[in-house]
């Protein structure tokens, strides 16, 4: 946490990451001028082997609710700019009380479940001045059954938030979409008993998903998809995968 006459803010930074000498000073201000409660900077994807491959986020200067971000920003391809927990800066007096759920991986997902319902105002910036490190040893880049199972648990429940309003059914079926990955993933992981168990449940939930789905407001291809996700939600993704550009135009 970071004290100051005006308040105290928490900001997240990963061990592996480092930040621009001005970060702080551009996020404490933006949310000064704006009277916010959160700050978002662009971030580099920096690749320490190959650094042909860096690239940034490329976020505008604005001033968003936490409930524009959850329905209608939040699952757009942004590279996790709005997952990520490291990128931000937040004042303790409005966050003090959220906790990152015990035990879980992925844990930003859960994360941004929480604050994004919340009634705040968030305000972006346009510098980049956070830079992700990305190298063999990543935590991320280690792949693991429980991490996706963590991870379909944080997507279903944006799901079930989703489909409490019949008129964000599409946003739901983008997110449907992603945990697939995962899920398809996850079967082929599986190594045990208790995994299995954990595997058929979500995959369950995934067809119940898929039932609510049904009666919402989407594109008759978008109908169609379902109906095949029902039948076999891992296999789905596996073709899908191969004609990735064309299935992104439908979600």
């Amino acid at each position: 946490a970071l004290k100051h006459v005006k308040g105290e803010y928490y900001m997240f930074v990963d061990s592996d990451d480092y930040i621009a000498p001005t970060m702080i000073e551009c996020l404490y201000k933006s949310i000064l001028n704006q009277n916010a409660d959160i700050a978002v900077c662009n971030y580099l994807y920096y690749f320490e082997n190959d650094r042909k491959k860096n690239f940034a986020t490329n976020i505008k200067s604005g001033v968003l609710s936490g409930a524009e971000i959850f329905y209608n920003r939040k699952n757009e391809r942004n590279y996790g700019i709005w997952t990520v927990a490291w990128n931000k800066l937040y004042k303790r007096e409005v966050f003090g009380n959220i906790r990152f759920r015990f035990g879980k991986y992925h844990e930003d997902e859960f994360w941004a479940n929480d604050i994004y319902q919340m009634d705040i105002k968030v305000v972006t910036i346009p510098e980049c001045l956070y830079y992700y490190r990305q190298h063999d040893e990543s935590t991320m880049k280690q792949k693991s059954i429980q991490k996706n199972f963590d991870v379909i648990e944080a997507l279903q429940e944006r799901i079930d938030i989703y489909l409490q309003k019949p008129e964000y059914a599409h946003q739901a079926y983008k997110v449907l979409i992603f945990s697939l990955e995962y899920l398809s993933e996850s079967k082929r992981l599986i190594t045990n008993k208790n995994e299995e168990k954990i595997f058929i449940q979500a995959e369950k939930r995934t067809r119940q998903i898929v039932k609510q789905l049904k009666k919402g407001n989407l594109s008759k291809i978008q109908r169609a998809s379902l109906v095949l996700i029902g039948i076999n939600p891992c296999m789905v993704f596996r073709v899908g995968i191969q004609f990735r550009g064309l299935l992104e135009r439908f979600i």
